[in-house]
């Protein structure tokens, strides 16, 4: 706030990346909405059951009479149109805008998806290394060929990568997000690439998927894979999806084995195409970049020491944070066991459609089985969030929860015990509007009926993870923030996300731990007004109109 920065308008980053030299191959424009309904999908139920972690040593099988089907290009089309593509299109004067379908940081959307894939059985597409211009909503061919293996062995030999039909690769271009929030940006790339994967995970529950994240790779050669610009763009997290094969479909041989490929066949040429300025000018933040490069890792020999990371008991330190809060002697209250009727909800694509996120708040109270649902639903749901840093049902993050207005509760500072699934009152908040100015003196978060923080022991998670652990941190809350966002509008309520004051929130919630460290909070409440439900667009925009000065996204 004192740094002087201001926003120029006049500079703003075009909110796509456009190749000037090749041509795109249009996605399908006639996919199927996912149909399951909405927190089911989230969750991960199956059966009334919660889905098993799937990691690269093991696949699941789901049900005995289950037939594994390939991934058509429909398939990728509904995939990659409600985990990032555009929802709403809005015209203001001359300018248009136009949102997607998971929530980015300030609007800026920096968030980027290749695909990498073999060809698929019914020929819809080629071999190959592409790019999803959700503009045109198309795939843009980078590299011909099936790069899978290569992909796979940049991660260790990663048998989920090699496996799986197709794999996502997230990246960020650094100057879109910068514009506005400059190095604090650098947690905003695995927030952005959270929350639209944790869509990608509940539509790939809809449709039979498996999704495996992968954060343990090379991070120069999969950059250079994608023909990445050095220090303005760069890979976040792999995905990999493919359809679950049963025991007897392994016995008879169409599992896809592992491949060890030579160094000779992993050297893969550099790439460069001509690519549309984001900007008249960049800025370049050198501090982003020395936390990105501090945690990347440099060869297999560091890829197979950090792989080597599982079965760590993550919420083992649950009984040390409470030692640390102020008392032992806490108020608890046991979450409302009458959650949301699964009948009540509508399907996830729906819910997608409709979700935003909300810019007023009425300042009411929210029923506590709506909160409840909200906590225990994306919370217990965090073992299966399918990382490869660890494979069992632990995780990274705690929730501290600063109420509001929640029938039932008193207002105050929470923590979520996620075992005995109570809430636990640790301290009273000092003033009516408190929640608002922790998150930045936003009057928005004042206004909701509870604010969620999302916070993680740093001293822990990198003690064990090294300088990466900070990128799994906090891509597993934004994972987290976008399942409550989607839960928030399953259940008829409305979510923002928000920075905040990071050392007052620590000593608000953690005063005896200091190592507790926010990696993103998100407001919940009433709206004050009633928002249309996005819809499956039409669009095919063309060049330029995407690069066009009335071309920008909200």
């Amino acid at each position: 706030m004192n740094s002087g920065h201001y926003l120029d308008w006049n500079n703003r980053p075009i909110p796509f990346k456009i190749y000037s030299d090749l041509t795109s191959r249009p996605l399908a424009a006639n996919f199927p909405i996912p149909s399951m309904n909405a927190i089911k999908a989230i969750r991960g139920v199956i059966n009334n059951k919660e889905k098993p972690v799937v990691t690269e040593s093991n696949d699941v099988e789901i049900a005995s009479n289950h037939n594994p089907k390939s991934i058509s290009l429909t398939d990728i089309s509904s995939l990659l149109f409600f985990s990032c593509g555009i929802t709403r299109h809005m015209k203001y004067g001359s300018t248009s805008y136009y949102m997607r379908a998971a929530s980015a940081t300030g609007a800026l959307y920096p968030i980027e998806v290749y695909l990498v894939c073999d060809s698929l059985t019914d020929k819809s597409l080629d071999a190959g290394v592409y790019h999803f211009n959700p503009g045109e909503f198309s795939l843009v061919p980078l590299r011909s060929g099936d790069y899978r293996n290569v992909l796979s062995s940049f991660a260790g030999n990663n048998v989920s990568i090699s496996n799986s039909a197709i794999s996502l690769v997230f990246t960020s271009d650094a100057w879109r997000n910068a514009w506005k929030y400059q190095s604090r940006s650098y947690r905003h790339w695995f927030w952005d690439a959270g929350v639209i994967i944790a869509n990608l995970l509940a539509v790939g529950h809809s449709m039979d998927l498996n999704v495996r994240l992968t954060l343990d790779f090379i991070d120069d050669k999969v950059n250079n894979l994608l023909g990445l610009e050095t220090h303005k763009e760069a890979s976040i997290v792999i995905a990999s999806l493919d359809h679950t094969l049963t025991s007897s479909n392994k016995k008879n041989g169409n599992r896809i084995q592992e491949t060890t490929l030579s160094q000779d066949q992993t050297i893969v040429k550099p790439i460069s195409h001509n690519i549309y300025p984001l900007s008249s000018r960049e800025i370049f933040y050198p501090e982003i970049w020395k936390a990105y490069d501090s945690s990347k890792l440099l060869d297999n020999k560091e890829v197979a020491s950090w792989s080597k990371i599982h079965h760590i008991d993550w919420m083992g330190k649950n009984q040390q944070l409470k030692e640390n809060k102020q008392s032992n002697d806490f108020t608890r209250y046991y979450l409302a066991q009458d959650l949301i009727d699964y009948n009540s909800v509508t399907s996830i694509g729906k819910v997608i459609l409709k979700r935003g996120s909300t810019r007023n708040f009425l300042n009411d109270s929210i029923p506590s089985k709506v909160l409840s649902s909200i906590l225990l639903n994306s919370s217990q749901s965090c073992g299966n969030i399918p990382v490869d840093y660890k494979a069992d049902n632990s995780g990274l993050i705690d929730y501290y929860i600063l109420i509001n207005s929640v029938e039932g509760l008193e207002s105050g500072g929470y923590y979520l015990d996620k075992y005995s699934k109570c809430l636990e009152f640790l301290r009273k908040r000092p003033t009516k509007d408190f929640s608002g100015h922790l998150c930045l003196d936003q009057s928005l978060f004042a206004d909701a009926s509870a604010v969620i923080f999302l916070m993680a022991d740093l001293g822990n998670v990198l003690g064990t993870l090294g300088n990466r652990g900070y990128r799994a941190a906090q891509l597993e809350s934004g994972i987290i923030a976008g399942k409550i966002y989607l839960l928030s509008y399953a259940c008829g309520i409305g979510a923002s996300g928000s920075t905040f004051y990071d050392d007052e929130v620590t000593d608000f919630f953690c005063p005896n731990n200091k190592q507790m460290a926010t990696m993103m909070a998100i407001g919940l409440g009433v709206p004050s007004y009633k928002s249309r439900s996005g819809t499956i667009l039409p669009l095919r925009l063309t060049k330029n109109q995407m690069i066009g000065e009335n071309s920008t996204v909200f």
